[in-house]
């Protein structure tokens, strides 16, 4: 089993480390553009634009016209000498930048991308391992009712109960009221609260209990306690932690108990703090009365996936990360084995239970390789290690082990058959599990592989219609909108508590909720119109954020759609979220929003700036406005040529403070929120506010270019040239031609990769 390991690695190293092309050997052959690029640009730059560590980390990759390339290289390049490279020379080393790796069609011409083998990433190791074994212990979904079950018993051993209600969370003081009137005895009796928790985002979630009383706490396994204080402290202030990774999009088994027996004080509040959000008491939606079985929820650490090229890929193998696939094999098998009776359909007097269970190892194998077994696999990688000297536990365990070390679930790609390489209907399966689900294929993706139905364009689109009705699917874009929005890239953020008292973690919890609520109603709407998100006049909003922001007529902790300030919203661009987290902690930040659009929204590329300068660093007078002081600190022909189009569109915004509050004015002077841009197309255009600004992107052909390059990307895991010249030009305008249809594009990007085979080369 290492052996192959070590093989993968050295056919993964010797595919990372390919070097993309030479300099040239000959300089006399050189053009004259190509000399002055090596003499004055490549120490900055690479010899193909690849950039240089430590010097200047972004490539010199990008979507400018040739003429615009050429003026910025006249205004501001070389960064040591700017305006020294002008006229003549100037067109000739534009144009061999332009014309050798500049643009996408350039790069491809000296270096085709191409899909490399790839292993499972983070997520989808932990949603495969979930998934395979939910085919087992069939989990249901929750209800869509929501709020958790509590059970009241009136002594401390949980006898006879004496009723029960759904409560919308868990936050009590038993010394001011008992929470059921059946329940009489203040000094003594105990309370069970029971349901699902659900979890909205991936990650590491902290759970907190804070109570003096006795308490256990059970998340996902009905057996082991998370955390497990059942001797009273007797401390007032006493509270209990406890870490648990979970997945986004699903439900885990929840319990909670506690019981007073003539303590002096009694309270409970059940809290969390989840995935970019801050300790808060467990609010009714993430919670269901209904109780969920078991499932197998990977702990085991991981090193971070290879991010380099803007999205999670699993292209990099590490020790460590050979380290952590054995840790986590290991971890999953000591796992199912409580459960392996439950899992194979039989009990310890069963006549048959080693046969039964034989054959749950056979299943399990082939849900793992996603494909039919065959008899070779079969005895490898089951049979060999079912013997009348060993355990059958050990048996399973070590079916388990090698499986899930195996490069069959781990490089989803080699899932072909050997002596027909090319693609089939299982490989097609897979390809659409990964791509939507970012898991393994479920009961109807299999047997439409059985039937062979997977080669057939039409059939494919029917099973990606359905699979876009699962919650997995759900998850899967709600994860691609926290990655393509950065919400989870900018990390916590924070803001003058002097001038924005009242903006606290809990009215930053609610904003985060409610941007990703606005995004997901848009996404699963009818029209599913990505135009939608720079036009929205209303987001989401619960009594917390309408209090913050002036808002009446909010009262609860239910999200309901209303606007926000005087002035007609625009979507993402406008929402406090947004603009509180691209801003500075006692201002707006033109730059940090501008910058934002320009990378994320219009993908536009910008090199790094000479030299990190933050605005609280420079001296300016106190009456100037940030808008002034911005202009003035990027005035420099070293910046300008980035800031000439970050800083027109973070202008924009102006009107909207540090915490996204609309104003007219700054320190006495009128907002000035209209300024003018320059297209890729070398056009001049005038923004006028928000409005000038969605309207910009809206009508941006290279904005639709950029989300569809996003959106392939976090979907399929690899390069979108790689899979031919014309690909990315036919989805942006099958994305338009839809009226810009989200669940239109996935589809479109999951048909035409799951069905894509490279060309074999012939020899003559």
């Amino acid at each position: 089993m290492r052996l192959r390991i070590l093989f993968l690695i050295t056919l993964q190293m010797g595919l990372f480390f390919e070097s993309a092309s030479a300099a040239p050997k000959d300089k006399t052959d050189a053009s004259p553009g190509q000399r002055l690029y090596v003499k004055q640009c490549a120490h900055c730059h690479g010899m193909q634009g690849e950039g240089v560590v430590g010097v200047n980390d972004n490539p010199l990759y990008g979507h400018k016209r040739l003429p615009e390339l050429i003026q910025v290289i006249e205004e501001t390049m070389p960064e040591d000498k700017p305006k020294s490279c002008r006229g003549d020379d100037a067109i000739a080393v534009g144009r061999y930048i332009f014309e050798t790796f500049y643009t996408p069609e350039a790069r491809a011409s000296q270096k085709p991308p191409r899909i490399e083998l790839a292993r499972l990433t983070n997520r989808q190791y932990i949603q495969s391992i979930t998934d395979i074994f939910q085919n087992f212990l069939g989990r249901p979904e929750p209800r869509q009712d929501r709020g958790v079950k509590a059970t009241y018993f009136d002594a401390r051993n949980f006898g006879k109960p004496v009723g029960n209600e759904i409560v919308d969370s868990i936050d009590y003081d038993f010394d001011e009221a008992l929470p059921f009137d059946k329940l009489t005895k203040k000094e003594e009796f105990s309370v069970r609260w029971e349901g699902s928790v659900l979890a909205e985002e991936s990650g590491v979630y902290e759970f907190i209990v804070k109570s003096p009383n006795s308490i256990r706490l059970y998340i996902n396994d009905r057996k082991l306690r998370l955390i497990d204080k059942y001797v009273a402290t007797q401390d007032r202030n006493a509270e209990h932690r406890a870490t648990i990774s979970l997945q986004g999009g699903q439900a885990y088994f929840f319990k909670l108990e506690t019981f007073r027996f003539k303590e002096p004080t009694a309270f409970i509040s059940m809290s969390w703090a989840p995935p970019g959000g801050t300790e808060q008491v467990i609010p009714k939606r993430n919670y269901s009365p209904t109780p969920i079985g078991q499932g197998i929820l990977v702990q085991t650490p991981f090193p971070p996936d290879d991010s380099a090229s803007g999205y999670e890929r699993g292209i990099s193998v590490s020790a460590e990360w050979d380290e952590a696939t054995t840790n986590a094999a290991i971890e999953v098998a000591d796992k199912v084995l409580p459960l392996l009776d439950q899992m194979a359909r039989t009990n310890q007097n069963d006549a048959e239970r080693i046969g039964k269970i034989r054959t749950f190892c056979h299943t399990f194998v082939e849900y793992a390789f996603r494909r039919p077994l065959r008899d070779d696999q079969k005895a490898i990688y089951v049979d060999s290690f079912f013997s009348d000297e060993l355990d059958v536990t050990d048996s399973v365990k070590r079916v388990i082990i090698s499986t899930l070390k195996s490069p069959m679930f781990l490089y989803p790609e080699l899932n072909r058959k050997p002596d027909t390489p090319t693609l089939d209907s299982y490989l097609v399966a897979s390809r659409l599990a990964l791509a939507l689900w970012d898991s393994v294929p479920d009961t109807a993706l299999r047997n439409a592989a059985d039937r062979d139905d997977l080669l057939d364009p039409v059939k494919v689109e029917q099973q990606i219609k359905r699979m876009l009705g699962h919650s997995r699917a759900r998850s899967k874009l709600d994860y691609f909108m926290l990655h393509w929005l950065q919400l989870n890239e900018k990390g916590a953020f924070s803001k003058d508590e002097e001038l924005f008292a009242d903006f606290t973690e809990e009215v930053k919890a609610d904003l985060r909720v409610s941007l990703r609520q606005f995004v997901r109603d848009i996404i699963w709407s009818e029209s599913s119109d990505y135009r939608h998100f720079f036009t929205g006049s209303h987001i989401p909003i619960n009594q917390n954020l309408a209090s913050f922001y002036g808002i009446t007529g909010v009262t609860g902790t239910d999200f309901v759609s209303a606007s926000i300030g005087n002035q007609t919203g625009k979507g993402v661009l406008t929402h406090p979220y947004m603009l509180s987290m691209l801003a500075y902690d006692d201002n707006s930040s033109p730059i940090h929003r501008g910058v934002f659009i320009t990378r994320r929204l219009l993908g536009r590329t910008l090199k790094e700036p000479p030299q990190a300068t933050e605005l609280g660093s420079a001296e300016f007078p106190t009456e100037l406005t940030i808008r002034e002081k911005v202009t003035a600190l990027t005035e420099p022909t070293a910046c300008a040529g980035c800031h000439n189009i970050i800083n027109p569109l973070g202008f924009s915004l102006e009107n909207y403070d540090g915490v996204g509050r609309y104003r007219n004015q700054e320190v006495g002077k009128a907002i000035n929120a209209v300024a003018n841009y320059n297209t890729v197309e070398g056009e001049t255009i005038e923004l006028s506010g928000a409005n000038g600004l969605a309207d910009l992107i809206i009508g941006s052909p290279q904005a639709h270019g950029a989300f569809v390059d996003h959106l392939f990307h976090q979907a399929v895991k690899q390069p979108i040239n790689a899979y031919g010249d014309s690909l990315r030009e036919s989805l942006i305008s099958r994305f338009q031609t839809s009226e810009f249809n989200i669940q239109q594009l996935l589809t479109n990007i999951v048909l035409e990769s799951a069905l894509y085979e490279p060309q074999q080369e012939t020899k003559e």
